[in-house]
């Protein structure tokens, strides 16, 4: 790929230097348009623009990809028993090269606990849960996939108990709370607890599924539910709480899917906005008091946040600047915050993320988040980092006919569409197998990613060079 800076250009200019970078035979996949600094007249940003032919075959590649990840965890939370929900956590490799075989571990309390939790095992299947109902209009073409998803929010919102993912509902002091299992086997009465990750993961998938099924409802149950999580995590206890930077994030991301939803003139939207509000400044200080701080689920949740309408100017200023820091540390850019770092952590982050894990591996974890900035910062170098990973995610991690991964014959048909982790990931993980998250963190960042195709310009190489308007418009930082 190749960037080019345009400084205040038209588009008559901008079809120009299409034309003369064809002349020259340069194969052009992006076109970097940015304002002018200094002395003159400011002309407006031009956005981001993509060789049309270019992308077009991203388009195709991303859409099937994403299309076979959805309809594998469509079959994959079908296949538990009983009443076929939050099935298909687990399947070890070497049981997946025998497809008659094929041996699924269906309920979270049945996971290896010398390697994985019932929390962590939940919070997955509700991930993936999420990430079937944003596939756009997927219950308009899919009828089965519509039965599946009802059945799976019926089961949270009227179950007192959810066995799959050793969940139990109880009322406390006027309102729900989940509580879960804390290691796997026989539950015993001493051995629960609650978990605000959990809290805000349900109260997620029920009001983002709820909203993608035409169902209301659901949230009247729903704002009980973030009335617990207010009582179980309260802002008096946050600086006193073990929950890590990822876990909270998670927690930022789920709520601000939430506020998303729900309707700006309820009690609940005023609610919901006043706990983020506090949440986000207590993040914020966590991120600028450590350098390591990343997570893919506080860069989701800061695009979320930018969309979200009545924010102030000072925190639009905020989210912004914050933004741009997810990027800097995990590429590895110098920023301001970065300035006023010393020694080791400042070669930490100026190493980057991406130089840490590596961009031959399995990238989709980290992608879930920078996709979703991409499609609102204006940032030509993430968008190609994004794409040319995902693209590599697709290639070498996505099981298909052609591409049967850690398998030595045919895959079998359970495993069509899934995704799996590289050999270095596993071993950190210990484990040989293919995880449900593995496939939902996939089809979270190819989500975003096709959104943010949408709304770049595509421009037409050639003889009669053109600029293709976008299919969307996105919002720009």
């Amino acid at each position: 790929l190749i960037c080019v800076a345009l400084c205040c250009v038209t588009a008559a200019n901008l079809l120009a230097m299409v034309h003369k970078l064809a002349s020259l035979h340069v194969g052009l996949a992006i076109l970097v348009c940015c304002s002018c600094k200094g002395g003159g007249a400011v002309a407006k940003d031009v956005p981001t623009a993509l060789e049309a032919s270019y992308k077009d075959r991203m388009w195709t590649m991303l859409n099937g990809s994403a299309e076979a990840a959805a309809s594998h965890l469509k079959k994959r939370l079908a296949l538990g028993p009983g009443d076929s929900v939050f099935g298909g956590y687990e399947l070890d490799i070497d049981q997946a090269r025998h497809p008659e075989e094929d041996k699924w571990l269906h309920s979270c309390i049945e996971v290896d606990s010398s390697r994985d939790s019932v929390e962590n095992c939940a919070l997955r299947q509700l991930q993936a849960l999420v990430a079937l109902c944003d596939v756009p209009d997927i219950f308009k073409r899919d009828e089965d996939a519509r039965t599946l998803v009802e059945r799976h929010i019926t089961t949270l919102l009227k179950m007192k108990k959810v066995a799959a993912l050793g969940l139990s509902m109880s009322s406390v002091s006027g309102t729900s709370l989940f509580f879960h299992q804390r290691s796997p086997g026989a539950v015993a009465a001493d051995d629960l607890d609650v978990s605000p990750t959990i809290q805000a993961s349900v109260l997620m998938a029920v009001v983002r599924c709820g909203e993608a099924l035409g169902i209301k409802s659901h949230l009247d149950e729903a704002e009980t539910w973030f009335v617990g999580l207010g009582k179980v995590y309260p802002h008096s206890i946050w600086n006193q709480s073990l929950v890590s930077f990822h876990r909270s994030s998670i927690m930022w991301e789920s709520l601000s899917v939430v506020v998303s939803h729900v309707s700006p003139s309820s009690s609940f939207h005023e609610d919901l906005q006043e706990y983020l509000g506090q949440f986000e400044m207590f993040l914020r200080q966590a991120w600028e008091e450590s350098p390591e701080s990343w997570s893919f689920a506080s860069a989701r949740a800061l695009a979320l946040r930018w969309q979200s309408k009545g924010l102030k100017k000072k925190r639009r200023t905020m989210l912004k600047r914050w933004a741009k820091e997810h990027v800097d540390r995990f590429l590895g850019r110098q920023s301001e915050a970065q300035g006023s770092l010393t020694g080791a952590a400042e070669k930490s982050v100026s190493e980057g993320i991406l130089a840490k894990i590596g961009g031959a591996g399995y990238t989709c974890g980290p992608l879930q988040g920078l996709a979703a900035l991409a499609a609102v910062l204006s940032d030509p170098e993430l968008i190609q980092v994004v794409l040319q990973l995902l693209e590599k995610d697709i290639r070498h991690y996505q099981l298909s006919d052609s591409n049967s991964g850690p398998f030595q014959e045919k895959v079998s048909p359970s495993t069509l569409g899934a995704f799996f982790r590289d050999e270095q990931q596993l071993k950190m993980e210990r484990r040989q197998s293919l995880r449900v998250d593995d496939t939902a963190m996939c089809l979270i960042a190819l989500t975003q990613a096709l959104e943010l195709l949408a709304g770049i310009q595509g421009v037409v190489v050639g003889d009669s060079a053109s600029v293709k308007a976008p299919l969307s418009t996105s919002t720009e930082l």
